[in-house]
């Protein structure tokens, strides 16, 4: 009998503590790079297609003229991860694509990228495909590390969950999160609207990439703007800032872009964007609450400028 009641204490004390794993929203995988901040880009970029990732963007980042320090998003996928992602529905969406930032400090080049295994449990629910956001992350850092030079870590950084949950102010349920921001009409004409738009925008906003998985009438679309890249990466690290670390948020290069999953559902096109309240909480959350606060208008306005960038053609 005791044996039994061991064997299930056990049990259940393995589930709970791999429910409780601690993962941050990113992975730091280089320290100190032994080449030039040019030179780990390209090394990240051909690590990354060497190991049969697509890259689907490479562009640098917007920062603080004050900073003088620089930081590049790479943003990559792969046919195969896509369509595991997202057997589970058009919100795993969201999940994609994957990116890597390639960020300055005073003590030299680094390179970090957005932890599948924390990502996932908030996109997909805890527990759900865990193993492949493992896998997928170890595949990633193994890569990075073969290919790049310089300190080889990983480091979770950002903030540190123990759950997909993302709670307290501008948390809630993920799905609840999902903004649909249109409704109606052909997949495909909706998608060509969208993409007019954004390119028509006088707002500021740009496409930095579109995802379309094959065999899908769905679409990421990844939308940026630099004077939002740079003060979000200010606000990131203002708390950890000081005279000889003076931009630390540009270790969160890989937040963005912004996502809009334009996709055919039950023979009509839906367009939708995350809650950016929320959106900013998934991925600046370690800003602190009162960071927030302070900037608790932001998010609203990334939101109607992204709604409004995406969809002016077809209200």
């Amino acid at each position: 009998m005791k044996r039994i009641l061991l064997l299930i204490f056990t049990i259940l004390f393995a589930a709970v503590s791999v429910q409780a794993a601690e993962e941050g929203v990113y992975i730091k995988v280089i320290e100190n790079s032994t080449v030039t901040f040019d030179e780990t880009v390209k090394a990240v970029e051909g690590s990354l297609s060497a190991a049969g990732w697509t890259v689907m963007a490479s562009y640098e980042s917007g920062v603080d003229e004050q900073c003088r320090l620089r930081a590049h998003n790479i943003v990559f996928s792969k046919a195969g991860y896509e369509s595991a992602l997202l057997k589970h529905g058009p919100h795993a969406a969201y999940a994609l694509p994957l990116r890597a930032g390639v960020y300055e400090d005073e003590k030299g080049t680094h390179v970090a990228f957005v932890n599948p295994s924390s990502i996932n449990r908030t996109v997909l629910g805890d527990g759900v495909d865990a193993d492949l956001s493992a896998a997928t992350a170890k595949e990633i850092t193994d890569a990075i590390h073969a290919g790049v030079g310089g300190q080889k870590i990983q480091r979770a950084i950002g903030q540190i969950r123990t759950e997909g949950h993302v709670g307290g102010m501008g948390g809630g349920k993920f799905m609840k999160k999902i903004e649909d921001v249109h409704a109606g009409g052909k997949y495909a004409d909706v998608l060509d609207k969208v993409l007019k738009s954004v390119a028509e925008s006088k707002l500021g906003w740009e496409l930095v990439y579109t995802l379309r998985p094959e065999g899908m009438e769905l679409a990421v679309l990844g939308l940026r703007k630099p004077a939002t890249e740079a003060r979000a990466f200010g606000i990131a690290g203002d708390k950890r800032s000081s005279k000889s670390y003076r931009c630390p948020g540009l270790d969160h290069a890989a937040a963005f872009p912004v996502e809009v999953v334009v996709y055919k559902d039950d023979g009509k096109a839906m367009g939708t964007t995350l809650d950016e309240m929320y959106r900013m909480k998934l991925y600046f959350e370690d800003a602190g609450n009162w960071a927030f606060m302070k900037n608790m208008t932001m998010p609203g306005k990334i939101e109607d400028e992204v709604v409004e960038s995406s969809t002016s053609l077809i209200k």
